[in-house]
């Protein structure tokens, strides 16, 4: 996926013709589901709902990962994930996790179909939160992209944040970490059956729910 046909980046420009959520509710007309943005972010929905209210935080540019971050966005990013994550907790009366899995610096490995940087925001409703933690090398850092950025070194790499505010770092070299890795561990502990995998099994419908319920609010 590039530039020119990252879904993404035509949800967040509001672009019709590339954006899949649109594409998949072709009887509705066209609006832009955005939930939040900033200068230089946006929240979206996520296509393919681990729960209810799972949203994305994405950069407007189109990068690679979080690692990727210009320093002059750090301030700005640590405000939106504080103001998104408080605005989720408040209306859905639940504790969240966070996490993304950060392609490499270089190299034509995609890892999750998608290019462009990431952050999950999956609210729990009383999930246990522990056993969503997968047994891997992790690293505790501060959760800031710069420290991100310097353990990164350039490699793909999971990033997961729990409601405690405690932030882990697992690297895996140019080998990578399975494909959905963290949204198949999620989805087999989900309350109600959910599928993993966004691409075959997408959500339209509860992604434009999640949408209106958090513009509505």
């Amino acid at each position: 996926m590039t530039l020119q046909d990252c879904y993404l980046c035509g949800q967040i420009k509001g672009q019709p013709d590339r954006d899949l959520i649109a594409q998949m509710l072709p009887g509705s007309k066209y609006v832009r589901r955005v939930m939040l943005e900033s200068d230089a972010f946006a929240v979206i929905p996520s296509l393919g709902p681990l729960t209810d209210g799972h949203a994305l935080l994405c950069p407007k540019l189109h990068v690679r990962s979080f690692a990727t971050l210009s320093p002059d966005l750090y301030a700005e990013y640590d405000a939106m994930k504080r103001r998104l994550r408080q605005d989720l907790n408040e209306l859905y009366s639940s504790t969240m996790l966070l996490f993304e899995h950060g392609m490499a610096a270089a190299g034509h490995r995609i890892p999750c179909s998608v290019d462009h940087a990431h952050l999950h925001f999956v609210p729990l409703h009383a999930l246990a939160e522990a056993a969503l933690v997968p047994s891997l090398p992790w690293r505790k850092f501060d959760g800031s992209i710069a420290a991100l950025s310097s353990l990164v070194g350039g490699d793909e790499y999971l990033q997961v944040e729990t409601s405690d505010g405690v932030c882990r770092i697992a690297t895996k070299g140019t080998k990578g970490f399975e494909s959905q890795f963290m949204r198949k561990m999620i989805a087999a502990r989900a309350r109600s059956k959910v599928g993993w995998n966004w691409r075959d099994l997408p959500n339209p419908d509860a992604a434009h729910a999640t949408w209106q319920r958090f513009t509505l609010r």
